[in-house]
């Protein structure tokens, strides 16, 4: 649960550790529509991330956009993967004792500031704390296998079930779907099974269906939006944040009736990735988290 060599601007960013950086600047970023993709990629945008931790989270006064393996920099962000962020500045989620750092022209830090960050613990994912560890570890598996992120599914889990993780919770508007990503009855049979199967099947063993639905689609998705689309409508895969998904006097919008925010008549990825972050942002909060 550490990184090997560095990541960011001019870093060795070998793909294992730009992605655990990307997972991790996620927990702390607080502007919506501003999370990572987590493609394992060092773009303009992990960059920038990076730089704008350091400087409003770490006081940096030159930012170097780069994380060394012993540097303050990672000491801080690996906070973020085994405790829950505490507090909030205008930018970023925090904890009390970053907020204390002052501005320091040598980009130096006290040691006694990171003195609380734990070195050897397991990874906590967002709600985490809301399953069953053989649940936990199984959606942290299953999502490097599909290079994903375990916060994006679990946040994506969270919403299509109603933060129950019920295998056997059915859709409500009665569209048949059933389960951790409401399974349709046309997809459980894609998948060799059906859904009076799959509501019978244990949460841990219905994740081996979650993680073959998503294997059609692997390598496309990077971002929380990529991964619900995934769930929700496929062929919107990396489209716009406002992209117009359901207009009112289809059976698909009044199925999905709840995500129209604004009561437009309209359900645009913008609307849907607002629902869903709200998922991600609550479960990386302490008391989820886990």
């Amino acid at each position: 649960m550490q990184i090997k060599n560095s990541v960011g601007k001019k870093g060795i960013n070998n793909r294992e550790d730009v992605e655990l950086v990307q997972i991790t600047l996620n927990r702390a970023i607080q502007f919506p529509f501003r999370l990572l993709a987590v493609d394992k990629l060092v773009g303009k945008k992990t960059i920038g991330a990076i730089e704008s931790f350091q400087k409003q989270v770490l006081k940096f006064s030159i930012p170097d956009g780069l994380i060394e393996v012993k540097g303050k920099t990672w000491q801080a962000l690996s906070k973020y993967l085994v405790e829950p962020p505490k507090t909030k500045i205008a930018t970023h989620s925090t904890f009390p004792e970053f907020v204390q750092i002052r501005e320091d022209k040598t980009n130096q830090i006290s040691e006694s500031v990171f003195s609380v960050v734990p070195r050897q613990h397991q990874l906590k994912i967002a709600w985490g704390a809301k399953v069953s560890p053989a649940f936990k570890q199984k959606v942290i598996l299953i999502s490097k296998q599909l290079d994903i992120s375990p916060d994006y599914l679990m946040a994506c889990i969270a919403f299509e079930t109603g933060e129950t993780f019920s295998p056997s919770i059915k859709n409500a508007a009665g569209s048949g779907a059933v389960g951790l990503i409401q399974f349709m009855p046309e997809t459980a049979k894609y998948l060799k099974t059906n859904t009076s199967a799959l509501e019978k099947m244990s949460a841990v063993d219905q994740l081996d269906y979650v993680k073959k639905y998503f294997n059609t689609y692997r390598g496309k998705l990077h971002t929380l939006e990529d991964v619900y689309m995934a769930i929700l409508l496929p062929t919107a895969i990396g489209k716009p944040v406002d992209h117009i998904f359901f207009r009112k006097g289809t059976k698909a919008y009044e199925q999905n009736i709840g995500l129209d925010k604004n009561k437009d008549g309209k359900i645009v990825l913008k609307e849907v990735a607002e629902t869903v972050r709200k998922m991600f942002e609550k479960g990386i909060k302490p008391g989820y988290m886990g």
